[in-house]
């Protein structure tokens, strides 16, 4: 079974191998976070049953790129866009690992604001159905009674 928490350590490996010297914060930012930098937040997931043992996720996350501000607290638009289009290009791949498993993925650029961009990741792929053990006690004997009519 694959934990979204899986996913996520995933992806936060190839962007921290990708850029060494820029902090990744995962779900928050602390309040005078580091620049340049990324932000790794899960958005959602959703399931649908397929059969008796297995569902189809969904997962979706949003990396959030930071890079330097000038004096009006304003990031370079082209700077911004090419960092996107550089954590795009880690993922053309198709896969990123997630415990013993490779997930697909799709990446794609999800917006730019004036100090930050970004990129929108979905990732679909079939597992296991997580059901409890029946621990119903199962029949041990059988006692009939035939009656002729």
């Amino acid at each position: 079974m694959v934990k979204q928490s899986d996913v996520l350590k995933g992806i936060n490996k190839m962007i921290a191998d990708a850029y060494q010297t820029h902090p990744v914060y995962v779900h928050k930012c602390p309040k005078d976070f580091a620049r340049p930098s990324f932000l790794l937040e899960f958005i959602r997931r959703s399931q649908i049953d397929k059969c008796k043992l297995s569902v189809e996720k969904t997962l979706y996350f949003t990396i959030t790129c930071f890079t330097e501000l000038d004096k009006h607290s304003n990031a370079d638009p082209e700077e911004l866009a090419d960092i996107q289009e550089d954590v795009i290009q880690l993922f053309t791949q198709g896969y990123v690992l997630a415990g013993d498993r490779a997930i697909e993925v799709k990446a794609s650029t999800g917006g730019m604001d004036d100090d930050r961009a970004y990129i929108d990741l979905q990732f679909e792929f079939f597992d296991n159905r997580t059901e409890k053990e029946d621990t119903t006690p199962l029949i041990t004997s059988v006692n009939t009674r035939i009656q002729e009519v």
